[in-house]
Parts: structure tokens; sequence; C-alpha cells
């Protein structure tokens, strides 16, 4: 059975297509609902754009429609120290079995939060996206909806 976007199918061999890129799944059921999770944000993102799977501009279209759509804020001071302390195991230097200094690992504290910041705003987007679409076959929470048959 195949999954719908707004009438837009995504098919079983889609699915298969996909299944490639799942590296980081542990099992086959696994697998086969990451890459029709991935197929359908891609659809979600496609249908929001405006543009149809392989456009010229596809990436360039959908980072366009992310920045414009997903304000991350900057990562402060603060919340870095935040972090650094409540985290300082992280930043053991475990040749000289001693903590960095703060100093020393700030901007990459700044890139961890921004990097986060950044994953969260645009799971939420897509979850936006999703609750506005009409999808069937296909629960992002529930893995019993799909109904893919790989041969």
């Amino acid at each position: 059975m195949p999954i719908k976007i707004n009438d837009v199918e995504i098919s079983d061999d889609d699915v298969f297509q996909e299944m490639q890129y799942q590296t980081e799944a542990s099992n086959i059921k696994e697998v086969i609902f990451k890459a029709a999770q991935a197929l359908v944000i891609q659809q979600l993102l496609l249908q929001e754009a405006g543009i149809k799977k392989n456009d010229i501009n596809e990436e360039e279209k959908i980072n366009q429609l992310i920045s414009y759509n997903v304000v991350i804020p900057t990562a402060s001071i603060e919340s870095c120290r935040r972090y650094y302390n409540n985290n300082k195991i992280k930043f053991l230097d475990k040749e000289r079995d001693e903590i960095l200094s703060f100093r020393m690992v700030k901007e990459h504290i700044k890139e961890y939060l921004q990097n986060q910041s950044t994953i969260s705003g645009i799971r939420e987007y897509i979850n936006i996206l999703a609750v506005d679409a009409n999808i069937k076959g296909f629960d992002f929470t529930d893995r019993s909806v799909m109904n893919i048959k790989i041969q």
C-alpha cells in the first residue's frame, strides 16, 4: 500500500530505493520506517516549496524555505556557560586528567548548541507541515500504521 501526501504517492519501490541510505537503523523494520519517513519529509518540503522532486534548484529552494520559516536563536555566552557547568565531565582531557577551561571549549559549545537548536527547529517545522498535510499510510509516531511491502 503506497503512502500518500496530499494525493502525491510514495510507492513501495520508492521506499525500497531509499532504504540504502538508512545506515543508522538497527533492523529491517527500522530501515523501512526511516526510508519512508525521509521520503515523507522530502515530499512535505517539496510541496511547501511548490516544487517537484529533482527540480534543478531543489536543494537551494528547500534551504530557502527552511531559512525563512525556522528561526534559530544564537547561543548566548550564558547558555554556553550553563551547558559547560552542567556537563564538565564531557570536557575532560584524558591525557592530563583535567577539565578543559571554558575559554578553550566555548566555541565548540556554541556550535553544538546552535546545531541542536537547528535540529529542533527543523523538526518542529516538519511537525507543523505534517499536521497541515493529508498523510495516508504513514504516521511519524505510530510505526504500525505503515504498510510497506518490500520484496
